[in-house]
């Protein structure tokens, strides 16, 4: 064995999970030689989350908010490493384009006692969407997921999505957390020792050699042993990783897209009429919000899925005079807006796995959706999976961080 390609624990994936999972290893076990291996280049570190300069204001890429009442490991984390966060307040707007006027909490609430009507009924349990459209009907179905501003949940356990999604956050006043989402990424790297990742390193198969050893090999040819493993990627890495376990076929990916605008000196008074704050809005642009109102910066586009990819697929996302021109004529369309108003330029974020979703549960197979994230999480011994896919938080970096927590502990780093 070459002790220089040898290590206590590899880590797949420098995102939030892989980073939060060295940060508790040596938290726990100070000596731990660990190894983080990044597929991409250092540019795009950190994952799913991270910050960007658009015309002087501060944009997120993936993760957006924290939230107040529900993120305690994120809170607890950023006050271990003294970065300061702040909270406000956000109320949610719908465009008066939108018809009937949105009322998701008694739909919501109708749907979930209609929901436990059946529940006895069913050994698998429907999707939402299968559940829910001849309740609703096409038209009134079309226009809840419209009001909701997001169709994640679609394909998702109807139970999960009804009694775990998290609706209120979907209606209503929040308490937001701003999150310095990139020096919390710089941060935690810091702690592991940058010496301790390695980027442009994609991993193309792990093998396990003997009970206490792994083969971890590289699209570079380089190869590394270890003895604990953990997988810290989207779910098609893992699929990819572990082709015989069936349970990561219940797990997809979905489509995430940001688009943010920087509009001309005019167009700010029209807009600040229009929109008052986080906006959801009918058409594939679904949510509009101001993120520096006053210098005319927005994120005009927060869609998931076909919304999403619409606008991959059509080439709308180059920032050029003709696709500048397309989104001010959709915000005018989706707002009801009369004036001209014009974009100086368009930056977007596309995710091919923004979140994911957990397909219906076998009830005969799982004794419930802890049980299915528990076996989810630990393919093999010496080996786990982390990541907001395998948690009851999908979605949410404390999903994320929680799917970390369960599992990386000192009895599994000792066992």
């Amino acid at each position: 064995m070459n002790n220089a390609n040898y290590y206590d624990v590899i880590i797949v994936g420098g995102g939030i999970s892989g980073l939060y999972s060295a940060y508790n290893i040596l938290k726990i076990l100070p000596k731990t030689k660990i190894l983080i291996l990044e597929a991409f280049k250092k540019t795009w570190f950190g994952g799913r989350i991270g910050n960007a300069n658009f015309y002087g204001t501060s944009v997120v890429k993936g993760a957006g908010v924290g939230r107040k009442k529900k993120d305690y490991l994120l809170i607890k984390l950023l006050t271990e490493l003294k970065l300061p966060f702040s909270e406000f307040s956000e109320d949610k707007y719908y465009a008066s384009t939108i018809h009937p006027p949105c009322n998701l909490k008694s739909v919501i609430s109708s749907l979930q006692n209609k929901f436990k009507e059946r529940k006895h009924l069913q050994v698998i349990h429907p999707t939402f969407k299968n559940f829910v459209l001849p309740l609703l009907g096409a038209e009134n179905y079309k226009h809840f997921v419209t009001c909701m501003g997001y169709s994640d949940f679609e394909n998702e356990d109807a139970y999960d999505v009804l009694f775990n999604y998290g609706f209120e956050d979907n209606y209503g006043k929040m308490t937001g957390l701003h999150i310095p989402w990139q020096k919390l990424i710089d941060t935690i790297a810091k702690k592991i020792g940058k010496e301790n990742i390695r980027f442009s390193s994609k991993v193309t198969s792990i093998k396990k050699c003997s009970d206490n050893e792994f083969l971890v090999e590289l699209e570079n040819q380089h190869r590394y042993t270890c003895e604990k493993c953990i997988i810290a990627t989207t779910i098609k890495s893992v699929v990819q990783l572990l082709p015989s376990f069936s349970i990561y076929k219940k797990i997809h990916g979905q489509q995430f897209l940001r688009v943010y605008g920087k509009f001309t000196a005019k167009s700010i008074p029209i807009l600040k009429h229009y929109i008052r704050g986080y906006t959801i809005v009918p058409g594939p642009l679904q949510k509009i919000v101001p993120i520096n109102a006053d210098k005319g910066v927005y994120l005009i586009a927060y869609s998931d899925n076909e919304s999403a990819k619409y606008f991959k697929d059509n080439e709308l996302l180059e920032n050029n005079n003709n696709n500048r021109e397309f989104f001010c004529s959709l915000i005018k369309k989706s707002l009801g807006i009369a004036e001209d108003i014009f974009l100086i330029a368009i930056k977007d974020f596309y995710w091919p796995i923004g979140t994911h979703y957990c397909e219906p549960l076998d009830t005969q197979q799982y004794k419930s959706r802890s049980d299915f994230m528990k076996k989810a999480q630990h393919p093999m011994h010496n080996m786990l999976v982390v990541g907001e896919m395998v948690s009851n938080d999908q979605g949410w970096t404390e999903g994320a961080l929680d799917s970390v927590k369960k599992v990386v502990t000192e009895k599994w780093l000792l066992n």
